[in-house]
Parts: C-alpha cells; structure tokens; sequence
C-alpha cells in the first residue's frame, strides 16, 4: 500500500511540474533569477521610414518607433515582440491584452472609435505628393496646387491616412482613378513608370526619405490638406496599458538643454539611413 500510495505521489507531483510548465509557457524566463518577463507585443509595417523600415541585406525591423516600443518594454520590464505585417490590419486586428499596434499611425474619429489612442508622440506630419520632377506640376510657394490632380490617377498604402486623404478629395479633386498598395515602395515603383500620369499621396516625414537620394522625384504639401499627429493604439478598452504609455513618452518628450526630445534624436537618427526598398 505504501508503495501504491508512493508511485501515485510521484505521479501526481510530476503532473503538477507539467502545469507548471504550461503554465508558464507565455511568459520569458529572464536568464537564471527564477522570475519571468510578461509578453508585449507591438505590431508594425516596415515600409515607413524613418518609423520602421528594414535596412538594406538585414531583415531587422529599425526606426524611431521600434526604439519607442524598446524603452516601453525596458521601463515596465515586459519581453518584447515586434511583429511586423500590413498597416491596414494592426488597427484592425489588436485584440490582446498585451498588444500594441507602434507604427506613425495617425489619429482620426473613425478609428479613435475602434480603438485607444495614447498621447501624440509625433506631430506637424502633412499628408504629401510625391511626383516626377519631369511632370513639371503647378507649385505655388512651394505648395503642390489641388489642380494637378485633375485627371490623373492617385496611389496610396492600403489603409493608411492618405487613402482617406484621397477618398475625402476624390470629387474635389476630379482625379481620374485610384489604386492601393500594400508596400509604399511598390506604389513608388507605380508612379515611376507612369510617366507623370499618376501620383503617390503619403505623409511628410516619409516623403522626405523616399527623396533624399533619388534626383527623378520630389514631393509637395498639398493644398488646404492639414497636418496629423502619430499615436500608439491598443485594444479598445484597454487603458491601463495606453496609460503605461502615456507616462512612457511623457519621458521621451523632454527636451534637454538642446530643445530636444529623444524622439527628436531619434529621428535625426533613423532619417539619414536608407530603408530596403
């Protein structure tokens, strides 16, 4: 009996380690102190540099926002998982608890009602016009001219700001056609091979980048178009983990004797890097 009653203690200890294990499976072991680091999961697009992009031979996801979600994770001592994916499905698809969607994703009213925004860690981006020095459009000050647009064709990424840039403008604008694309390199390689009869709409700060080292393009504001903030989202409903992010960039927004943010430093950082197209 004392034996049955041994094998069946040794049996159910070894269940319960089982447990144990499974358990714990979610969570990181943090090296050896016996403890384990809760799972943050930050989904993002790298395709929009400087904020995430993947440099040329690395399949690295780098960029302001991937130090963003570093110094989230570091502060409130949480594993860190970037996924990376398609832009229109991180404010679509954030569902856990644990998960936050860091990729310049501009505010609006539609989507602030499907999910929860922290506080803007970026702002005075303007949705831009990227076109063929060869075209030649109608700049006034400097400003790309609502008149351009008549008759052509505009691009865009999928579910971005500038799809809803150009679907509010579409009349106004009498263009000819749209078309939306995954990757904005890819609706660059569009209008480059349109020979002026299309456009790319996309945010300033990207805009910048894309031009930097290619002497065929350049990019514009455009007409009474205005400027957007960037925030980081989470499920609807979960405040306590934006309001663990709110105190975090509250802290990267201090200036230092500089005037400078580390944001700011960040960026300075992250813009004079060329992105894998």
């Amino acid at each position: 009996m004392k034996k049955v009653l041994a094998i069946m203690l040794t049996a159910l200890l070894a269940a319960m380690a089982c447990i144990g294990l499974v358990a714990c499976a979610s969570k990181t072991d943090d090296g050896g102190s016996g403890t384990t680091k809760e799972k943050l999961i930050v989904y993002t697009e790298a395709g929009f540099p400087p904020f995430e992009f993947t440099q040329p031979g690395s399949t690295e996801v780098v960029g302001v926002d991937i130090e963003i979600a570093k110094y989230i994770a570091n502060k409130y001592n949480y594993d860190l998982q970037v996924i990376d994916g398609s832009f229109d499905s991180i404010v679509a698809g954030i569902s856990e608890d644990n998960a936050l969607g860091i990729a310049g994703i501009s505010w609006t009213a539609e989507r602030a009602e499907a999910i929860e925004y922290s506080e803007f860690y970026f702002g005075g981006a303007f949705q831009t016009v990227v076109y063929l020095k060869s075209s030649n459009p109608t700049l006034v000050d400097g400003v790309f001219a609502k008149s351009n647009f008549a008759g052509k064709t505009l691009v865009y990424q999928t579910g971005t700001t500038s799809q809803l840039t150009v679907s509010e403008n579409e009349t106004d604008w009498a263009i000819a056609g749209k078309a939306d694309y995954d990757s904005v390199f890819t609706a660059l390689d569009e209008i480059k091979s349109a020979n002026g009869s299309k456009y790319l709409i996309i945010d300033s700060q990207v805009a910048k980048q894309l031009t930097a080292n290619d002497n065929t393009i350049a990019y514009a504001t455009i007409e009474d178009v205005d400027a957007e903030s960037y925030g980081v989202v989470a499920k609807k409903g979960n405040t306590a983990l934006i309001a663990k992010v709110n105190a975090a960039i509250a802290e990267l927004l201090v200036k230092d004797s500089s005037g400078k943010t580390q944001i700011d430093k960040w960026y300075e950082q992250f813009e004079v890097i060329a992105p894998e197209e």
